[in-house]
Protein backbone atom coordinates (compact mmCIF):
# COMPACT_ATOMS: atom_id res chain seq x y z
CA UNK A 1 0.00 0.00 0.00
CA UNK A 2 1.37 3.58 -0.47
CA UNK A 3 1.99 5.93 1.59
CA UNK A 4 -0.67 8.39 -0.08
CA UNK A 5 -3.51 5.54 0.48
CA UNK A 6 -2.45 5.40 4.36
CA UNK A 7 -2.19 8.89 4.64
CA UNK A 8 -5.69 9.30 2.84
CA UNK A 9 -6.96 7.05 5.34
CA UNK A 10 -5.24 8.33 8.73
CA UNK A 11 -6.40 11.65 7.52
CA UNK A 12 -10.07 10.16 7.05
CA UNK A 13 -10.19 8.42 10.19
CA UNK A 14 -8.88 11.40 12.00
CA UNK A 15 -11.46 13.86 11.09
CA UNK A 16 -14.06 11.18 11.91
CA UNK A 17 -12.38 10.72 14.89
CA UNK A 18 -12.19 14.04 15.83
CA UNK A 19 -9.25 15.28 14.30
CA UNK A 20 -10.20 17.40 11.39
CA UNK A 21 -7.22 19.82 11.90
CA UNK A 22 -4.96 16.78 10.34
CA UNK A 23 -7.25 17.43 7.04
CA UNK A 24 -5.07 20.46 5.89
CA UNK A 25 -1.88 18.25 5.90
CA UNK A 26 -3.53 15.70 3.13
CA UNK A 27 -3.07 18.93 0.96
CA UNK A 28 0.33 19.26 1.94
CA UNK A 29 1.00 15.90 0.90
CA UNK A 30 -0.38 16.24 -2.60
CA UNK A 31 2.45 18.69 -3.12
CA UNK A 32 5.38 17.18 -1.76
CA UNK A 33 4.96 13.73 -3.33
CA UNK A 34 6.48 10.44 -2.31
CA UNK A 35 9.31 11.40 -0.01
CA UNK A 36 7.03 14.50 1.69
CA UNK A 37 4.07 11.25 2.05
CA UNK A 38 6.89 8.99 3.85
CA UNK A 39 7.19 12.32 5.69
CA UNK A 40 4.16 13.39 6.59
CA UNK A 41 2.77 9.54 7.27
CA UNK A 42 5.07 9.29 9.90
CA UNK A 43 4.02 12.70 11.65
CA UNK A 44 0.86 12.24 11.40
CA UNK A 45 0.89 8.74 13.18
CA UNK A 46 3.40 8.84 15.69
CA UNK A 47 2.01 12.77 16.64
CA UNK A 48 -1.14 11.74 16.68
CA UNK A 49 -2.71 12.67 20.38
CA UNK A 50 -4.80 9.32 20.31
CA UNK A 51 -4.31 5.36 19.84
CA UNK A 52 -3.50 5.60 15.62
CA UNK A 53 -3.19 1.61 14.73
CA UNK A 54 -3.31 -0.51 11.80
CA UNK A 55 -4.76 -4.31 12.06
CA UNK A 56 -5.36 -6.67 9.59
CA UNK A 57 -8.49 -9.02 9.31
CA UNK A 58 -7.44 -11.62 11.68
CA UNK A 59 -6.66 -9.18 14.21
CA UNK A 60 -3.53 -8.68 14.24
CA UNK A 61 -1.85 -5.26 15.29
CA UNK A 62 0.58 -4.47 12.60
CA UNK A 63 1.52 -0.76 13.76
CA UNK A 64 0.51 1.34 16.74
CA UNK A 65 1.96 4.66 17.95
CA UNK A 66 3.32 6.27 20.84
CA UNK A 67 -0.18 7.03 21.80
CA UNK A 68 -1.86 4.07 21.67
CA UNK A 69 1.11 2.00 23.85
CA UNK A 70 0.77 4.85 26.73
CA UNK A 71 -3.20 4.08 26.32
CA UNK A 72 -2.14 -0.56 26.66
CA UNK A 73 0.77 0.73 28.97
CA UNK A 74 2.82 -0.89 26.94
CA UNK A 75 6.88 -0.63 27.92
CA UNK A 76 7.40 -1.03 24.13
CA UNK A 77 5.84 -1.68 20.74
CA UNK A 78 6.89 -5.52 20.59
CA UNK A 79 4.44 -6.32 23.37
CA UNK A 80 1.30 -5.39 20.84
CA UNK A 81 2.63 -5.25 17.79
CA UNK A 82 2.88 -8.88 16.15
CA UNK A 83 0.12 -9.79 18.48
CA UNK A 84 -4.13 -10.22 18.65
CA UNK A 85 -5.68 -7.18 19.25
CA UNK A 86 -8.13 -9.46 21.38
CA UNK A 87 -5.18 -10.30 23.49
CA UNK A 88 -5.90 -6.73 25.00
CA UNK A 89 -10.21 -6.62 24.53
CA UNK A 90 -12.15 -7.62 27.31
CA UNK A 91 -13.46 -10.95 26.48
CA UNK A 92 -16.90 -9.63 26.59
CA UNK A 93 -16.89 -7.29 23.38
CA UNK A 94 -14.87 -9.78 21.38
CA UNK A 95 -18.01 -10.95 18.90
CA UNK A 96 -19.04 -6.65 19.01
CA UNK A 97 -15.08 -6.24 17.72
CA UNK A 98 -14.87 -9.24 14.98
CA UNK A 99 -18.42 -8.05 14.19
CA UNK A 100 -16.72 -4.62 13.42
CA UNK A 101 -14.27 -5.78 11.72
CA UNK A 102 -15.59 -8.03 9.36
CA UNK A 103 -17.78 -4.56 8.16
CA UNK A 104 -14.79 -2.80 7.53
CA UNK A 105 -13.27 -5.07 5.70
CA UNK A 106 -16.88 -5.28 3.93
CA UNK A 107 -15.65 -1.11 3.07
CA UNK A 108 -18.09 -0.25 6.06
CA UNK A 109 -16.77 2.30 8.49
CA UNK A 110 -17.87 1.65 12.05
CA UNK A 111 -17.88 3.14 15.67
CA UNK A 112 -17.68 0.95 18.82
CA UNK A 113 -17.03 1.16 22.33
CA UNK A 114 -15.55 -1.54 24.59
CA UNK A 115 -13.06 -2.26 27.20
CA UNK A 116 -9.63 -3.62 27.33
CA UNK A 117 -7.47 -5.20 29.57
CA UNK A 118 -4.11 -2.75 30.16
CA UNK A 119 -0.78 -4.56 30.19
CA UNK A 120 -1.00 -3.58 33.98
CA UNK A 121 -4.26 -5.31 34.32
CA UNK A 122 -6.11 -1.79 34.52
CA UNK A 123 -9.98 -1.50 32.51
CA UNK A 124 -9.99 1.30 30.51
CA UNK A 125 -13.12 2.25 28.43
CA UNK A 126 -12.25 3.08 25.13
CA UNK A 127 -14.56 4.38 21.51
CA UNK A 128 -12.62 3.27 18.43
CA UNK A 129 -13.42 4.61 15.01
CA UNK A 130 -12.37 2.06 12.22
CA UNK A 131 -12.19 2.43 8.32
CA UNK A 132 -10.97 0.14 5.61
CA UNK A 133 -7.49 0.84 3.66
CA UNK A 134 -7.10 -0.03 0.31
CA UNK A 135 -4.16 -0.71 -2.31
CA UNK A 136 -5.77 1.23 -4.64
CA UNK A 137 -9.10 3.99 -5.18
CA UNK A 138 -12.07 0.98 -5.61
CA UNK A 139 -9.56 -1.23 -4.67
CA UNK A 140 -9.86 -4.61 -2.15
CA UNK A 141 -9.39 -3.49 0.97
CA UNK A 142 -6.07 -4.95 3.17
CA UNK A 143 -6.40 -3.64 6.33
CA UNK A 144 -7.91 -1.26 9.35
CA UNK A 145 -6.65 1.83 10.35
CA UNK A 146 -8.49 2.53 13.66
CA UNK A 147 -8.43 6.00 15.76
CA UNK A 148 -8.80 4.82 19.21
CA UNK A 149 -9.69 7.20 21.98
CA UNK A 150 -9.87 6.44 26.30
CA UNK A 151 -13.16 7.72 27.24
CA UNK A 152 -13.16 5.72 30.94
CA UNK A 153 -13.50 9.17 32.75
CA UNK A 154 -16.77 10.19 29.83
CA UNK A 155 -18.21 6.53 30.81
CA UNK A 156 -17.42 6.95 34.68
CA UNK A 157 -18.89 10.38 34.67
CA UNK A 158 -22.07 8.97 32.60
CA UNK A 159 -22.39 5.78 35.27
CA UNK A 160 -22.46 8.06 38.49
CA UNK A 161 -25.26 10.33 36.38
CA UNK A 162 -27.21 7.71 35.47
CA UNK A 163 -26.77 5.90 39.46
CA UNK A 164 -27.12 9.78 40.71
CA UNK A 165 -30.49 9.90 38.49
CA UNK A 166 -31.84 6.49 39.72
CA UNK A 167 -31.43 7.07 43.58
CA UNK A 168 -33.60 10.30 42.68
CA UNK A 169 -35.89 8.75 40.82
CA UNK A 170 -36.15 6.18 43.58
CA UNK A 171 -36.37 8.70 45.92
CA UNK A 172 -39.77 10.30 44.09
CA UNK A 173 -40.87 7.40 43.52
CA UNK A 174 -40.99 6.56 47.48
CA UNK A 175 -42.20 9.92 48.56
CA UNK A 176 -45.31 10.17 50.47
CA UNK A 177 -46.17 12.67 48.71
CA UNK A 178 -47.35 13.89 45.07
CA UNK A 179 -44.55 14.67 42.96
CA UNK A 180 -45.16 16.11 39.33
CA UNK A 181 -43.70 18.13 36.51
CA UNK A 182 -45.73 19.84 33.91
CA UNK A 183 -45.05 22.35 31.15
CA UNK A 184 -46.30 26.45 30.66
CA UNK A 185 -49.23 24.71 29.34
CA UNK A 186 -49.89 22.62 32.17
CA UNK A 187 -49.02 18.88 30.32
CA UNK A 188 -48.12 16.24 33.10
CA UNK A 189 -44.73 15.28 31.49
CA UNK A 190 -43.61 13.03 35.49
CA UNK A 191 -45.89 12.23 38.36
CA UNK A 192 -44.96 9.56 40.88
CA UNK A 193 -47.18 6.64 42.30
CA UNK A 194 -48.38 9.20 45.26
CA UNK A 195 -49.66 11.59 43.18
CA UNK A 196 -51.35 8.98 40.64
CA UNK A 197 -52.93 7.54 43.81
CA UNK A 198 -54.41 11.16 44.42
CA UNK A 199 -56.37 11.31 40.79
CA UNK A 200 -57.20 7.53 41.58
CA UNK A 201 -55.04 6.50 38.38
CA UNK A 202 -53.43 2.90 38.64
CA UNK A 203 -50.18 3.85 35.61
CA UNK A 204 -49.04 6.92 34.59
CA UNK A 205 -50.00 7.00 31.20
CA UNK A 206 -53.95 7.59 32.72
CA UNK A 207 -52.28 11.37 33.83
CA UNK A 208 -49.13 11.92 31.98
CA UNK A 209 -49.56 13.87 28.47
CA UNK A 210 -53.04 15.02 30.05
CA UNK A 211 -52.72 18.35 31.68
CA UNK A 212 -53.59 19.70 35.07
CA UNK A 213 -56.53 21.38 34.20
CA UNK A 214 -58.19 18.20 33.35
CA UNK A 215 -58.18 17.18 36.69
CA UNK A 216 -58.49 20.50 38.78
CA UNK A 217 -62.32 21.70 39.96
CA UNK A 218 -62.93 24.59 37.13
CA UNK A 219 -63.40 27.22 39.79
CA UNK A 220 -59.47 26.61 40.35
CA UNK A 221 -58.15 27.24 36.77
CA UNK A 222 -57.62 30.55 37.62
CA UNK A 223 -55.63 30.77 40.33
CA UNK A 224 -53.70 27.87 39.19
CA UNK A 225 -52.74 29.64 35.45
CA UNK A 226 -51.30 32.25 37.63
CA UNK A 227 -49.33 30.03 40.11
CA UNK A 228 -48.34 28.84 36.86
CA UNK A 229 -47.18 32.24 35.52
CA UNK A 230 -45.57 33.35 38.32
CA UNK A 231 -43.61 29.90 38.49
CA UNK A 232 -42.45 30.03 34.94
CA UNK A 233 -41.25 34.08 35.93
CA UNK A 234 -38.87 32.12 38.51
CA UNK A 235 -40.82 32.30 41.26
CA UNK A 236 -42.05 29.63 44.02
CA UNK A 237 -45.40 29.51 44.72
CA UNK A 238 -48.26 27.60 47.07
CA UNK A 239 -52.18 27.08 46.55
CA UNK A 240 -54.49 25.02 48.10
CA UNK A 241 -57.24 23.64 45.35
CA UNK A 242 -59.80 20.97 44.61
CA UNK A 243 -59.35 18.31 42.34
CA UNK A 244 -61.84 15.35 40.87
CA UNK A 245 -60.37 12.04 40.21
CA UNK A 246 -60.81 9.72 37.68
CA UNK A 247 -63.24 8.10 39.88
CA UNK A 248 -65.19 11.40 40.47
CA UNK A 249 -63.85 11.93 43.85
CA UNK A 250 -63.15 15.48 44.81
CA UNK A 251 -60.58 16.03 47.57
CA UNK A 252 -58.39 19.13 48.41
CA UNK A 253 -54.56 19.41 47.82
CA UNK A 254 -52.03 21.58 48.54
CA UNK A 255 -48.98 22.57 45.76
CA UNK A 256 -45.72 24.24 46.57
CA UNK A 257 -44.56 24.99 43.18
CA UNK A 258 -40.37 25.86 42.31
CA UNK A 259 -39.08 26.24 38.65
CA UNK A 260 -37.34 23.61 37.23
CA UNK A 261 -34.08 24.75 35.31
CA UNK A 262 -32.04 23.44 32.62
CA UNK A 263 -28.29 23.38 31.80
CA UNK A 264 -28.54 26.58 30.71
CA UNK A 265 -30.74 28.32 33.50
CA UNK A 266 -33.88 28.33 31.42
CA UNK A 267 -36.94 27.21 33.73
CA UNK A 268 -38.36 24.00 31.58
CA UNK A 269 -40.80 22.89 33.90
CA UNK A 270 -42.60 23.37 36.52
CA UNK A 271 -41.34 20.78 39.66
CA UNK A 272 -44.95 20.64 42.45
CA UNK A 273 -44.74 19.12 45.83
CA UNK A 274 -48.60 18.60 46.76
CA UNK A 275 -50.00 16.41 49.95
CA UNK A 276 -53.22 15.49 50.63
CA UNK A 277 -54.86 18.28 52.90
CA UNK A 278 -58.87 16.54 52.34
CA UNK A 279 -58.85 16.03 56.14
CA UNK A 280 -57.65 19.24 57.28
CA UNK A 281 -60.19 21.02 55.05
CA UNK A 282 -62.97 18.66 56.00
CA UNK A 283 -62.42 19.43 59.67
CA UNK A 284 -61.48 23.20 59.28
CA UNK A 285 -65.24 23.26 57.75
CA UNK A 286 -66.30 21.25 60.21
CA UNK A 287 -65.09 23.41 62.95
CA UNK A 288 -66.79 26.45 61.29
CA UNK A 289 -69.90 24.58 61.41
CA UNK A 290 -69.96 23.85 65.13
CA UNK A 291 -68.63 27.18 66.20
CA UNK A 292 -71.84 29.27 63.93
CA UNK A 293 -73.51 26.09 65.92
CA UNK A 294 -72.08 26.95 69.00
CA UNK A 295 -72.74 30.88 68.33
CA UNK A 296 -76.77 29.91 67.20
CA UNK A 297 -77.32 28.26 70.81
CA UNK A 298 -75.97 31.03 72.45
CA UNK A 299 -78.52 33.35 70.39
CA UNK A 300 -81.20 30.79 72.03
CA UNK A 301 -79.98 30.59 75.43
CA UNK A 302 -80.16 34.97 75.61
CA UNK A 303 -83.55 34.23 73.63
CA UNK A 304 -84.81 32.08 75.93
CA UNK A 305 -83.97 34.51 78.97
CA UNK A 306 -85.37 37.65 76.96
CA UNK A 307 -88.69 35.08 76.56
CA UNK A 308 -88.54 34.51 80.41
CA UNK A 309 -88.67 38.20 80.89
CA UNK A 310 -91.08 38.97 78.43
CA UNK A 311 -93.27 36.96 80.03
CA UNK A 312 -92.97 38.37 83.10
CA UNK A 313 -93.49 41.45 81.89
CA UNK A 314 -96.90 40.05 80.18
CA UNK A 315 -98.20 38.74 82.97
CA UNK A 316 -99.40 41.86 85.00
CA UNK A 317 -100.87 43.84 82.50
CA UNK A 318 -103.06 40.39 81.33
CA UNK A 319 -103.75 40.19 85.44
CA UNK A 320 -104.80 43.92 85.28
CA UNK A 321 -106.92 43.16 82.31
CA UNK A 322 -108.72 40.30 83.95
CA UNK A 323 -109.33 42.69 87.15
CA UNK A 324 -110.44 45.14 85.52
CA UNK A 325 -113.04 42.62 83.22
CA UNK A 326 -114.42 41.22 86.42
CA UNK A 327 -114.81 44.85 87.83
CA UNK A 328 -116.62 45.75 85.01
CA UNK A 329 -118.95 42.81 85.05
CA UNK A 330 -119.72 43.51 88.48
CA UNK A 331 -121.08 46.79 87.59
CA UNK A 332 -125.01 47.52 88.49
CA UNK A 333 -125.48 48.87 84.85
CA UNK A 334 -124.17 45.46 82.87
CA UNK A 335 -126.68 44.00 81.35
CA UNK A 336 -126.60 40.55 80.25
CA UNK A 337 -124.63 40.65 76.86
CA UNK A 338 -122.15 43.20 78.07
CA UNK A 339 -121.45 41.06 81.05
CA UNK A 340 -121.51 37.73 78.69
CA UNK A 341 -118.29 39.40 76.61
CA UNK A 342 -116.41 40.81 79.79
CA UNK A 343 -116.52 37.28 81.30
CA UNK A 344 -115.35 35.96 77.88
CA UNK A 345 -112.66 38.78 78.38
CA UNK A 346 -111.45 36.99 81.76
CA UNK A 347 -111.46 33.39 80.54
CA UNK A 348 -109.30 34.32 77.42
CA UNK A 349 -107.33 36.55 79.66
CA UNK A 350 -106.57 33.54 81.88
CA UNK A 351 -105.33 31.14 79.31
CA UNK A 352 -103.16 33.89 77.57
CA UNK A 353 -101.59 34.19 81.53
CA UNK A 354 -101.70 30.08 81.55
CA UNK A 355 -100.10 30.06 77.96
CA UNK A 356 -97.69 32.22 79.38
CA UNK A 357 -96.76 30.88 82.55
CA UNK A 358 -96.33 27.55 80.60
CA UNK A 359 -93.50 29.09 78.44
CA UNK A 360 -91.91 30.78 81.27
CA UNK A 361 -91.59 27.36 82.97
CA UNK A 362 -90.10 26.09 80.16
CA UNK A 363 -87.33 28.84 79.10
CA UNK A 364 -86.42 29.21 82.86
CA UNK A 365 -83.45 28.25 83.44
CA UNK A 366 -83.21 26.11 86.75
CA UNK A 367 -82.45 23.20 88.59
CA UNK A 368 -84.09 19.48 87.41
CA UNK A 369 -87.24 18.71 89.99
CA UNK A 370 -88.17 15.39 89.28
CA UNK A 371 -92.07 14.77 90.53
CA UNK A 372 -94.59 12.27 90.18
CA UNK A 373 -96.60 13.79 87.27
CA UNK A 374 -99.51 12.22 85.41
CA UNK A 375 -98.23 11.39 81.33
CA UNK A 376 -101.90 12.66 80.29
CA UNK A 377 -100.72 16.38 82.07
CA UNK A 378 -97.51 16.19 79.81
CA UNK A 379 -99.50 15.11 76.48
CA UNK A 380 -101.81 17.92 77.39
CA UNK A 381 -99.15 20.72 77.39
CA UNK A 382 -97.42 19.45 74.58
CA UNK A 383 -100.46 19.77 72.58
CA UNK A 384 -101.00 23.70 73.90
CA UNK A 385 -97.55 24.28 73.14
CA UNK A 386 -97.36 22.72 69.71
CA UNK A 387 -101.01 23.94 67.54
CA UNK A 388 -100.35 26.66 66.44
CA UNK A 389 -97.12 25.27 64.80
CA UNK A 390 -99.22 22.28 63.37
CA UNK A 391 -101.86 24.76 62.23
CA UNK A 392 -99.50 26.78 60.52
CA UNK A 393 -97.98 23.50 58.91
CA UNK A 394 -101.62 22.13 58.11
CA UNK A 395 -100.60 19.07 59.99
CA UNK A 396 -103.51 16.24 61.70
CA UNK A 397 -101.73 15.55 65.12
CA UNK A 398 -104.01 12.41 66.55
CA UNK A 399 -103.21 11.65 70.33
CA UNK A 400 -104.06 8.50 72.32
CA UNK A 401 -102.90 8.53 76.16
CA UNK A 402 -104.49 5.28 77.53
CA UNK A 403 -106.41 5.98 80.73
CA UNK A 404 -105.40 6.21 84.35
CA UNK A 405 -102.02 5.88 83.51
CA UNK A 406 -100.02 5.66 86.93
CA UNK A 407 -97.73 8.96 87.02
CA UNK A 408 -93.68 8.77 86.18
CA UNK A 409 -91.34 10.76 88.19
CA UNK A 410 -90.11 13.13 86.11
CA UNK A 411 -89.56 16.61 85.61
CA UNK A 412 -92.36 17.93 83.91
CA UNK A 413 -90.70 20.35 81.28
CA UNK A 414 -87.93 18.53 80.62
CA UNK A 415 -89.88 15.84 79.40
CA UNK A 416 -92.43 17.82 77.53
CA UNK A 417 -89.02 19.54 75.77
CA UNK A 418 -88.59 15.62 74.65
CA UNK A 419 -91.47 15.97 73.18
CA UNK A 420 -92.00 19.08 71.53
CA UNK A 421 -88.72 18.02 70.37
CA UNK A 422 -89.92 14.78 68.63
CA UNK A 423 -92.73 16.62 67.07
CA UNK A 424 -91.19 19.73 65.63
CA UNK A 425 -88.65 16.90 64.03
CA UNK A 426 -91.89 15.63 62.16
CA UNK A 427 -93.74 18.44 61.75
CA UNK A 428 -90.43 19.47 59.62
CA UNK A 429 -90.18 16.11 58.20
CA UNK A 430 -93.60 16.20 56.34
CA UNK A 431 -93.03 19.28 54.65
CA UNK A 432 -93.11 17.04 51.32
CA UNK A 433 -96.12 15.40 52.00
CA UNK A 434 -98.98 17.24 49.91
CA UNK A 435 -101.55 19.03 52.36
CA UNK A 436 -103.90 17.26 53.74
CA UNK A 437 -102.01 13.87 53.94
CA UNK A 438 -99.56 14.72 56.54
CA UNK A 439 -100.37 13.26 60.19
CA UNK A 440 -98.76 12.63 63.37
CA UNK A 441 -99.29 10.12 65.73
CA UNK A 442 -98.46 10.51 69.83
CA UNK A 443 -98.83 8.06 72.11
CA UNK A 444 -98.85 7.19 75.79
CA UNK A 445 -99.36 3.87 77.00
CA UNK A 446 -98.45 1.49 79.67
CA UNK A 447 -95.30 -1.48 79.01
CA UNK A 448 -94.10 -3.78 81.21
CA UNK A 449 -96.39 -2.79 84.37
CA UNK A 450 -93.13 -0.60 85.22
CA UNK A 451 -92.00 1.03 82.43
CA UNK A 452 -94.68 4.13 80.32
CA UNK A 453 -93.59 4.41 76.62
CA UNK A 454 -94.34 7.44 75.00
CA UNK A 455 -94.40 7.47 70.91
CA UNK A 456 -93.93 9.74 68.12
CA UNK A 457 -94.77 8.36 64.63
CA UNK A 458 -95.49 10.61 61.40
CA UNK A 459 -95.88 9.88 57.63
CA UNK A 460 -93.16 11.79 56.31
CA UNK A 461 -89.97 11.01 54.19
CA UNK A 462 -88.49 8.70 56.37
CA UNK A 463 -84.73 8.47 57.92
CA UNK A 464 -82.27 5.92 56.09
CA UNK A 465 -81.44 3.00 58.58
CA UNK A 466 -77.60 3.70 58.39
CA UNK A 467 -78.77 7.85 60.11
CA UNK A 468 -80.90 6.06 62.88
CA UNK A 469 -77.68 5.18 65.10
CA UNK A 470 -76.42 8.51 64.18
CA UNK A 471 -79.43 10.80 64.89
CA UNK A 472 -78.50 11.22 68.72
CA UNK A 473 -75.02 12.38 67.98
CA UNK A 474 -73.87 15.90 68.84
CA UNK A 475 -74.38 18.23 65.58
CA UNK A 476 -75.30 15.32 63.76
CA UNK A 477 -78.19 16.47 61.34
CA UNK A 478 -80.08 15.55 57.75
CA UNK A 479 -81.60 18.88 57.62
CA UNK A 480 -80.27 22.14 55.96
CA UNK A 481 -79.53 24.87 58.32
CA UNK A 482 -80.63 22.42 61.01
CA UNK A 483 -78.12 21.98 64.79
CA UNK A 484 -78.13 19.31 65.29
CA UNK A 485 -78.51 19.26 69.28
CA UNK A 486 -82.30 18.15 69.71
CA UNK A 487 -82.18 14.57 69.52
CA UNK A 488 -78.72 14.62 71.30
CA UNK A 489 -80.35 16.55 74.12
CA UNK A 490 -83.60 14.69 74.37
CA UNK A 491 -81.63 11.82 74.74
CA UNK A 492 -79.82 12.76 77.76
CA UNK A 493 -82.66 13.79 79.65
CA UNK A 494 -84.35 10.75 78.93
CA UNK A 495 -81.52 8.69 79.87
CA UNK A 496 -81.14 11.02 82.68
CA UNK A 497 -85.00 10.18 83.64
CA UNK A 498 -83.59 5.98 83.61
CA UNK A 499 -85.08 5.66 80.64
CA UNK A 500 -84.13 4.54 76.49
CA UNK A 501 -84.83 6.69 73.28
CA UNK A 502 -84.75 4.97 70.10
CA UNK A 503 -85.56 5.68 66.34
CA UNK A 504 -87.06 2.97 63.93
CA UNK A 505 -88.22 3.22 59.87
CA UNK A 506 -91.20 0.84 59.01
CA UNK A 507 -92.77 1.01 55.78
CA UNK A 508 -91.40 5.03 55.27
CA UNK A 509 -92.72 6.00 59.11
CA UNK A 510 -90.45 7.60 60.93
CA UNK A 511 -91.03 5.83 65.02
CA UNK A 512 -89.27 7.90 67.68
CA UNK A 513 -89.86 5.81 71.17
CA UNK A 514 -88.59 6.52 74.48
CA UNK A 515 -89.58 5.13 78.16
CA UNK A 516 -89.95 6.47 81.39
CA UNK A 517 -90.12 4.47 84.86
CA UNK A 518 -92.98 4.95 87.31
CA UNK A 519 -93.14 6.55 90.02
CA UNK A 520 -92.67 4.62 93.04
CA UNK A 521 -95.36 4.76 96.07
Amino acid sequence: MTHAALISALAAGLAAGGGAAWLGLRRQARRRGARGDDLLFRTLFEAAPECVKLQSREGIVERMNAAGLALLEASRPGRIVGRSVYGVIAPEHHAAYRALTEAVFRGEPGTMEFELLTFRGRRRWLETHAVPLRAAPGGAVTGLLAITRDITERKWMTRQLEEQRNRLRTIIESEPECVKLHDRQGVILEINPAGRALLDAVSSGQVVGRTVYDFLVPDYHAAYRALTRRVFAGERATLAFEVTGLGGRRRWLETHATPLRDGEGHIDALLAITRDIDQRKRAEAKLRQQQAELAHVCRLSTLSELASGLAHELSQPLCAISSYAESAAALPGADGEVRNLLERVVEQSGRAATIIGRLRDFVRKRAPRPAATPPQVIVDNVLHFTAAELRHHGVILHSSVTPDLPPVRADRVQIEQVLINLITNAIQALARVPAGERRINLEAALEDGATIAFQVCDNGCGISPQHCTRLFTPFFTTRSGGLGLGLSISRTIVEDHGGRIACTVEDGETRFRFTLPVAGP
